[in-house]
């Protein structure tokens, strides 16, 4: 057993099954471009409107929309969505993304008590989750090379062990391909409310 304590807290306590697509990583496919992509995050697939928490004490640097991605699309369905961004005390920059509703405005101080936003399914997300993002330093360059996964960092949660199903329809058909043996296999044409901002948010 770990019995190293984090600096750290879990900005939502994870509830459901972990998919690979979940992971901090390569992506064999991804949900929005459908081709390998590096995923610079740990997702935490949630209920919409789960509060979500700084994981250590710091100030926000960005509370706004991002709609862009690296291969420079800008849309509602791209990107980070609603995202807030916190320079941590310890010099890292930390990217919640995916929000539905933000709470704070840059400038804010925060602790880890405070509600900094409420999980949704806005920007490049298909399934209503928090993108946690650690980059190893104060920087807007994301990618493998100017992050850490979270899990190194993070309480150690015994992962494997949640076997909640998320059941919310439309998504949920989706999330039962991620978590399932052959996690990759899915298409454009298993998303068809991707353009719809009905569930896009």
């Amino acid at each position: 057993m770990n019995t190293e304590k984090s600096k750290y807290i879990w900005p939502i306590t994870p509830k459901y099954k972990v998919a690979e697509h979940d992971k901090w990583g390569i992506r064999k496919n991804h949900y929005v471009l459908f081709k390998e992509r590096a995923h610079s995050g740990f997702d935490i697939t949630a209920d919409i409107g789960t509060e979500v928490h700084p994981i250590m004490s710091g100030t926000v640097l960005l509370a706004e929309f991002d709609g862009t991605t690296t291969e420079g699309f800008d849309a509602f369905n791209d990107g980070y969505g609603n995202k807030v961004e916190i320079l941590n005390d310890d010099g890292r920059r930390v990217v919640y993304g995916h929000l539905r509703k933000i709470l704070v405005k840059p400038g804010d101080r925060v602790t880890t008590e405070n509600i900094i936003g409420k999980t949704g399914s806005s920007g490049g997300s298909r399934v209503p989750h928090l993108h946690l993002e650690i980059r190893k330093e104060n920087t807007e360059k994301t990618g493998l090379d100017y992050t850490i996964n979270p899990l190194d960092v993070l309480p150690k949660i015994d992962l494997d062990s949640l076997t909640a199903e998320f059941t919310l329809e439309p998504y949920a058909s989706l999330w039962r391909k991620l978590t399932s043996k052959e996690p990759w296999n899915f298409s454009k044409e298993d998303i068809p409310y991707s353009e719809d901002k009905n569930y896009i948010q």
